[in-house]
């Protein structure tokens, strides 16, 4: 079982973690992908890849931004802006050999799970909104690659409520406001490049990987999913449910265990967020709340009680949304945006990612 298959290698492992410049060599499912292209350093596990799991046992971590999937993803051996590489904890570290984030697919074809990390979309984009916040203090601060300038210095939104306020909620006819109206709505939905983590978002990783990139079902993810969650505000416990699934034992995680990797120092005026933004947000979330409720309703780690915390964190957020199925909007058609980072379409060079993100 997979319990024996991954104990024959925890010996070297555990003597891995200690080299912080080595990385596994491995055939890279990205660059068959993308001939000549190099798959990024921070990929690439520093614990080595186990080859005694099959493809078809192998698990892959798709990493959202701004969930807290750069501390998980540190804990299971990637180079995610990891500050130091503490102890691997238990079997789902070496099990989960491939990561996805943004465009850098290096998932097998057929992974025996896909594993999430999540958060509810409006904290996400709270945090991913701040986070990408240019520094006017740098000689060059805007993204060479997403529309940053537009979104935070032609329309003025340098926060989230800035967002909702001058954009969403904006009633004026005049061009500006108009324009800044469709930027605010385009890069909480994902169809504009405006903010990374908005644009490569729930919807964008789960037809990704489930391949209903056709948007004809009513889930982003089917049924009968392979799918694993942690989330971000129960991550221990979700930790350890997975390893006990894996084989391993059980309260291999603990509090202290978890590093805090990626973040910054916030404000309350960055933080703040009224009730009329709350809901203005909310429903243009829609589309990516629906997805994030299936995600915790298809995740096969997940029982009915977790299922329910989490829905109820969510109806204090999200009340509406919380509650009904459909939108008001209908989930935005992304096939293009998915079959060429594929490298699906003629053109396509892989390269719509940041170098060290």
């Amino acid at each position: 079982g997979m319990k024996e298959l991954l104990a024959k290698n925890r010996e070297t492992t555990t003597a891995a973690v200690t080299k912080k410049s080595t990385h596994y060599v491995y055939d890279s499912p990205y660059e068959k992908r993308w001939p000549g292209s190099k798959q990024p350093w921070w990929s690439r596990k520093i614990i080595p890849f186990n080859k005694y799991i099959s493809e078809s046992q192998q698990i892959c971590f798709v990493h959202v931004g701004k969930t807290g999937g750069s501390t998980m993803g540190c804990m299971l051996g990637f180079s995610l802006h990891c500050d130091d590489h503490n102890e691997i904890k238990g079997l789902l570290p070496i099990a989960t050999t491939h990561v996805f984030h943004r465009s850098i697919n290096d998932c097998p074809e057929h992974a025996a799970y896909y594993l999430f990390v999540i958060r509810d979309p409006l904290a996400r984009m709270l945090s991913d909104m701040n986070y990408e916040r240019p520094n006017m203090t740098e000689a060059n601060p805007f993204s060479k690659k997403f529309h940053t300038q537009e979104l935070y210095q032609e329309c003025d939104f340098w926060t989230l409520e800035d967002l909702a306020q001058k954009g969403l909620m904006n009633v004026n006819r005049d061009k500006h406001s108009h324009k800044c109206r469709q930027r605010a709505n385009d890069a909480l939905t994902g169809v504009g490049k405006y903010l990374t983590h908005g644009f490569f978002n729930y919807q964008f990783y789960t037809q990704s990987v489930f391949g209903t990139e056709d948007n004809k079902a009513e889930s982003t993810i089917p049924e009968n999913a392979n799918l694993l969650v942690i989330r971000n505000s129960h991550m221990v416990d979700d930790y350890n449910t997975i390893n006990e699934f894996l084989g391993g034992r059980p309260n291999v995680l603990s509090q202290e265990d978890i590093p805090v990797n990626n973040a910054h120092a916030k404000n309350a005026t960055e933080m703040y967020l009224s009730k009329h933004s709350k809901i203005a947000l909310c429903q243009t979330l829609c589309n990516e709340i629906q997805v994030y409720k299936d995600l915790l309703r298809r995740a096969i780690n997940l029982n009915d009680a977790d299922v329910k915390s989490s829905m109820d964190e969510l109806k204090e957020v999200c009340p509406m949304e919380a509650r009904e199925r459909r939108c008001l909007e209908r989930r935005p058609y992304i096939k293009r945006k998915i079959v060429y980072r594929k490298g699906e379409l003629d053109g396509a060079d892989g390269d719509d990612d940041e170098e060290n993100e």
